[in-house]
């Protein structure tokens, strides 16, 4: 793994954390946050920009286009790994998706 190819993913991953955070604060008032909260939050968030930027990666987009949506990732979080799983199940034929979850 190349140094730039390292950078981009911490670069993505703070981006989706910061997306995660500056939604948290936007919810600010509606509910009182706890610690646990914030931090699985924040979690999902990283998490759900580091699948977007592997996807992105794997359609060929542009680094800057990769950061948007890894923010977006993780201000929208669970929902946007919703739709990964949507992706990845049509690119490789499996229903990732189980009837019990629901």
């Amino acid at each position: 793994m190349d140094i730039e190819r390292i950078w981009q993913t911490l670069i993505a991953v703070v981006l989706a954390v910061s997306g995660g955070f500056a939604r948290l604060l936007s919810l600010k008032g509606k509910a009182k946050l706890k610690w646990g909260r914030i931090a699985s939050e924040l979690f999902i968030s990283g998490f759900a920009g580091l699948m977007v930027l592997m996807l992105a990666r794997a359609s060929g987009l542009s680094g800057d286009l990769i950061g948007v949506i890894a923010g977006i990732s993780g201000w929208i979080g669970p929902r946007m790994l919703d739709l990964v799983a949507k992706v990845a199940s049509k690119s490789v034929g499996v229903d990732f998706e189980s009837k019990k979850d629901e």
